[in-house]
C-alpha cells in the first residue's frame, strides 16, 4: 500500500506518523498466547471458527480497490487485517499477470497511490506483504519467471511508495520456507532502505505429509531468515497448514503451534480451505494449543 508552509508540513507528518503508525508485531513472551489470523473462502468475516481472529487475511488482486467496509468490519470485531497485494488478477496466473518492471518503474503507481490512500483513510494498523512467497516457482512473479533482483527492487519501490501515504501499515516480508524453493537470503531487500521496508519477518510453510514436522518444515528456513536480517525483526508464521487427511493431523497441530511458540512467533496465520481445512478435532486442538 498527503505530504501552509514547508515547516508545518513537516510537523503535521510528523504528528500524523506518531498517532497512526502501528507498532510492529512483538515476539511473543515464554507462556503467552499465540495470536492467530484466520483464511477461509472469503477475503472477509465473518467466520466458521468459534473463536474471533486476531488478524483477518484479505487477498489483493493487482488494481483491487482495498476493502475498507470489510476492513472496519474485521476491527470492529477486533481483528487486524493482513493484506497481500499480488501482482495478478483472478484467476492468479500468468494471463493475469502484471509485470514486474510495471511496478518497480512507476507504471502502476496510481493504482499503488489510490491504494494507499485507502487504507490511510481506514486508519488503523495493517499489515500488508507484496507477491509473498516469491522464491518459489508457483506464481508468475516466483523465481522461475523473474530474477530475485527484479523483485527486490519492485518490493522497495511498493514499501515506499505506500509508505509515504499510509503510515498506518506494517510490512510483512514473506518468502516461502526452503523446501522446494530459493534460499531466502536471495530476496532480502536489505536494512535500512527507506525505512520502512520491513517491519516483520514472516514464513509460509505448509505440513507437506504425515511425516511434516516445524523442524523440517520451518527450522532452517527461519535461521536462514534470521541470518539476513540480522535478527533484529520480530518474526510470525505468514501462511501455513496441516494436511486434513493426515492420520496423525492433531498431533501435527500441536507441533506446528508448540514450533511456532519454541520460535517466540508473534503470530500464527492458518490457511483453514481447501485439503488444510480444520478438522473438527484439529480446531479445538488448535483453539486450545494457541488459547
Amino acid at each position: 500500500m498527503s505530504r501552509i508552509t514547508a515547516r508545518a508540513a513537516i510537523a503535521v507528518a510528523g504528528l500524523l506518523a506518531a498517532v497512526l503508525a502501528p507498532l510492529p508485531a512483538t515476539a511473543a513472551a515464554p507462556g503467552a498466547p499465540l495470536a492467530f489470523g484466520l483464511y477461509e473462502t472469503g477475503n472477509s468475516p465473518p467466520y466458521s471458527f468459534p473463536v474471533t481472529p486476531a488478524y483477518d487475511v484479505q487477498y489483493y488482486g493487482w488494481h483491487e480497490r482495498f476493502q475498507a467496509a470489510n476492513a472496519q468490519a474485521a476491527w470492529n470485531a477486533g481483528t487486524e487485517i493482513f493484506a497481500e497485494l499480488q501482482t495478478c488478477g483472478n484467476p492468479c496466473d500468468e494471463s493475469t499477470s502484471v509485470p514486474i518492471a510495471d511496478v518497480s518503474d512507476g507504471s502502476s503507481d496510481a493504482y499503488l497511490t489510490s491504494f494507499a490512500q485507502a487504507v490511510a483513510a481506514f486508519g488503523h494498523p495493517v499489515l500488508l506483504t507484496f507477491d509473498h512467497e516469491m522464491n518459489g516457482g508457483w506464481y508468475p512473479w516466483g523465481d522461475t519467471e523473474i530474477t530475485a533482483a527484479q523483485w527486490i527492487a519492485a518490493w522497495q519501490h511498493v514499501t515506499t511508495l505506500i509508505s509515504s501515504i499510509a503510515p498506518n501499515v506494517s510490512w510483512v516480508w514473506a518468502p516461502n520456507t526452503e523446501t522446494g524453493a530459493a534460499p531466502v537470503a536471495n530476496y532480502w531487500p536489505g536494512n535500512g532502505y527507506a525505512s520502512p521496508n520491513v517491519n516483520v519477518i514472516g514464513l509460509d510453510g505448509y505440513f507437506a505429509n504425515s511425516g511434516s514436522t516445524w523442524a523440517s518444515t520451518f527450522a532452517r528456513s527461519l535461521a536462514d531468515a534470521e541470518s539476513v536480517s540480522g535478527n533484529q525483526y520480530p518474526f510470525m508464521v505468514a501462511e501455513t497448514g496441516v494436511p486434513s487427511a493426515d492420520s496423525d493431523n492433531v498431533a501435527q497441530i500441536d507441533n506446528l503451534v508448540s514450533g511456532a511458540l519454541s520460535a517466540h512467533a508473534s503470530a500464527l496465520i492458518y490457511f483453514d480451505h481447501s485439503q488444510w481445512s480444520f478438522t473438527s478435532a484439529g480446531q479445538a486442538e488448535f483453539i486450545q494449543d494457541t488459547g
